[in-house]
């Protein structure tokens, strides 16, 4: 059995660290057409909150890189230090992520959509998920740092893949669906982990097979439930949206 000290990590642990900032390199060219050059020209409107989400979320994936890079050098100190900003923007962003998926509906219901609220099931998903991986992740944090990278990385993905959706919002993809490009962005990341599990410990992870086996159903499911009639007829009552 390979055992971890405290503060150093595995030969190899820099995969976590490499890993995060390929997500943040593809979080930073998501977002120019319908974040960056809208503020710089003042094209469009942006209410307080729409900025305050992208200030939780730009400084979560920033955080993530910063951490990464941390440990992987062994500066376990420094890590530990900043583990409360990590707690606080995780909480920030789940409410924020919420009030997100009701503006998006809202707006794509005065546009006239067929479907408005089919895009809201990936985006209570996604947030569900970032929430609950990340919780499991502090709790381990101390007890369990194998569980704890794991868990924080699958968590990041889930902010990862919806970001990257923004160019597909602009430029769609015929005959892509929309759910099937976040899939494409979000499993070769689990498939490079399940891979790293298995140079490093000869086995996947516990961690990893428990967080395949929660999203694997959930895409094999997510466009059936997100077009599906009952989703769109209580999804409006879930966002608080007219």
């Amino acid at each position: 059995m390979v055992t971890l000290s405290k503060d150093r990590e595995l030969p190899g642990q820099g995969f976590f660290a490499w890993s995060a900032i390929v997500m943040a390199g593809i979080v930073v060219f998501s977002f120019p057409l319908t974040y960056y050059l809208p503020v710089v020209s003042g094209t469009h409107r942006f209410q307080t909150l729409h900025h305050l989400h992208a200030l939780a979320f730009f400084g979560w994936m920033a955080l993530y890189v910063l951490q990464t890079q941390w440990v992987a050098r062994g500066q376990v100190a420094r890590h530990r230090e900043l583990g409360l900003v990590g707690f606080a923007l995780t909480g920030a962003l789940t409410p924020l992520g919420i009030w997100m998926a009701q503006r998006a509906a809202e707006i794509r219901l005065k546009a006239g959509a067929s479907r408005p609220y089919e895009f809201t099931w990936f985006n209570f998903v996604d947030i569900t998920l970032f929430a609950v991986l990340m919780v499991a992740s502090m709790v381990l944090v101390t007890r369990r740092k194998d569980w704890h990278r794991r868990l924080t990385f699958v968590a990041a993905l889930c902010l990862v893949a919806p970001a990257a959706t923004r160019w597909t919002l602009k430029f769609p993809i015929p005959p892509l669906p929309l759910d099937i490009f976040v899939y494409l962005v979000m499993d070769p990341f689990l498939v490079a982990l399940a891979f790293y599990d298995r140079k490093t410990l000869g086995r996947m992870h516990p961690a990893t097979l428990t967080c395949i086996a929660i999203l694997l159903p959930l895409q094999v499911s997510g466009a059936w439930i997100a077009r599906s009639a009952w989703w769109n007829t209580i999804a409006p009552g879930l966002v608080g949206a007219p």
